[in-house]
Order: structure tokens, then C-alpha cells, then sequence
């Protein structure tokens, strides 16, 4: 599907580039991605919102065309950046999307700034900031090789063999044995997370969604949430799942089969199903639950 249009906005002189879709003067439903990606994790489910919403999926400073940020990027940082942003767009609650470290955005940003939210879906969010042993032993190392300018150049020079790596990792990292996902799909995703001059903001990240242990925090949220979660994730360990379960048991919770950290281009039919009864569901009802 098509975007139709891209915003540049300048908050605190921190330039956020946006893809937007659907009626400007309708509530704003805003789209974070996760770590190593870009607005395009989330693509899959634009369209249960453009025709009631105002799509905005932002590139996070440091990922896709936004420049970083100048200092170190963390967890609250983003999330009043982004705070700011929908203050700049909106005088309204908003819906809020996030996937993986954007989940953890999400609800950091409706802890921080509850009067912005009106409800939220987290797809496969990080609750912890420990992601899997997988992640840890094989995907961190290169992530934090890339850190410095020396290591960095090293890897861009042999980029080819390091993409080979990265590539074989990802799979089993992040998609179910018998995932759906399309072939273009995943080579623009694998694209997002090789993207070259990230690798800095990458490592940044990885230990940003460390400091910010989530757990003990989840019963403070009270907003309607859907929580989608694929039961093969390996990137997010689903020990986050119980997390959410035990601590957060208003949240709609929902796993699906034959997914990993992708649902959305996994089992998009059922995502989007499960997305389209939640929206469309008035918060009035919702809000009986809470």
C-alpha cells in the first residue's frame, strides 16, 4: 500500500521524518518501529487505520532518514521527543502503535504522558529490556562491534560477508519455522537492519531497552491495550509474555501460531483481525474493563 505523502518535523531542533496517510483533521494513530528498523515494520496494518485515521509512522532519530539524536538515545528520551510531537499534530488523545523497543516506547510514553493516549497495541514488545539468549550470544556482538568508527568502517568494507551472517542469524532470530513472510518483504526489513552509518544508534538501543526494565511498572498503565505476540518470537523472550500476563491482566493478550517477532507480515490476516476488533471497539466499552 501506498503512503502518501512524508513530513519532516522539527522538534527541539531534532529533525523526525514521518509517512503519513489519511484525513489530516482525523485522530492520529502513531506508528513506532522497533529496534534496527525503520516506519515500514509496522506497514502491514496501515490500512484497518487510514480511512478513519491519520496515519503517522515515524523513522525514530538515529533510524531510517532521521538523524540521530545528539546525545545518547534512551527509552525516556524517545518517548518525550515523540510526546512532544504529538502535542506539535494534535489536541487529542491518540492511538499508539508499537512494535518490539516501540512497544516499550509506547508505554513508557503513557507512563510519562498518560492525558496524550487514548489506547495503544503493542506488537511483540519489549517489557524487560533483556532480549533473547539468541539475540544476546549471536546478534549483540556485531551490534556493538559496530559502535566505533574503526570497527565500523571494518564492517562496512566487508558489509557483503557480514550481511551473509546477519542474514542467517535474522531468520531464525525472528520469523517462525513456517513463517508467511514475502520475499520482498524480508529484504526490505534485512535492508532496515543493515541500513549503513546505524550502527552507532544500534548499539545505543541495545543497551537503552536494558536500563529500562519495565517489569513492576505495567500495572500503573491504564489504557485499553491490545497485545499481540507471536509464539515462536526468538528476538523478545516470551518470559515478557508472562510478564504482561501476570502483571498487566487487563491487557488483551493474543498469541499466534506459526509467528515469530513478525507478526504483522507473518500472520497479517489474523493480526489485522485481531487490530480491527480492538479498533473498532468504542473506548467507552473498553474503558468498562479497566
Amino acid at each position: 500500500m501506498a503512503i502518501e505523502r512524508t513530513v519532516v518535523y522539527k522538534i527541539d531542533d531534532q529533525a523526525i521524518h514521518v509517512k503519513e496517510e489519511g484525513p489530516a483533521d482525523r485522530q492520529v494513530a502513531l506508528f513506532i518501529h522497533g529496534w534496527s528498523s525503520s516506519w515500514y515494520a509496522l506497514s502491514p496494518i496501515f490500512q484497518e487505520f487510514n480511512r478513519r485515521y491519520r496515519v503517522m509512522a515515524v523513522d525514530l532519530p538515529g533510524y531510517g532518514e532521521s538523524p540521530r539524536m545528539k546525545e545518547r538515545a534512551t527509552i525516556p528520551a524517545y518517548a518525550d521527543l515523540l510526546a512532544k510531537l504529538i502535542r506539535e499534530v494534535t489536541d487529542k488523545p491518540i492511538v499508539l502503535i508499537g512494535h518490539s523497543m516501540g512497544g516499550m516506547i509506547s508505554l513508557t510514553l503513557t507512563l510519562r504522558h498518560p492525558e496524550l493516549v487514548e489506547r495503544m497495541i503493542l506488537i511483540c514488545p519489549t517489557i524487560s529490556g533483556k532480549l533473547s539468549m539468541f539475540i544476546n550470544m549471536f546478534v549483540s556482538p556485531i551490534t556493538f562491534l559496530e559502535r566505533s568508527v574503526i570497527t565500523n568502517r571494518f564492517i562496512s568494507a566487508f558489509e557483503p560477508y557480514f550481511i551473509q551472517i546477519t542474514d542467517r542469524l535474522m531468520r531464525p532470530a525472528s520469523f517462525a519455522d513456517r513463517t508467511e513472510i514475502k520475499e520482498d518483504e524480508y529484504t526490505h526489513l534485512r535492508a532496515d537492519a543493515r541500513r549503513p552509518g546505524q550502527g552507532r544508534v544500534r548499539a545505543e538501543c541495545y543497551r537503552a531497552m536494558r536500563e529500562n526494565d519495565l517489569r513492576g511498572k505495567l500495572s500503573q498503565v491504564n489504557k485499553p491495550a491490545l497485545v499481540i505476540w507471536g509464539m515462536e518470537d526468538n528476538t523478545v523472550p516470551l518470559r515478557d509474555a508472562s510478564v504482561v500476563a501476570t502483571e498487566w491482566p487487563d491487557a488483551d493478550l493474543r498469541m499466534i501460531p506459526n509467528a515469530g517477532h513478525w507478526p504483522q507480515f507473518e500472520t497479517p490476516v489474523i493480526t489485522r483481525r485481531y487490530v480491527k476488533a480492538f479498533m473498532g471497539t468504542p473506548v467507552k466499552l473498553l474503558n468498562l474493563e479497566f
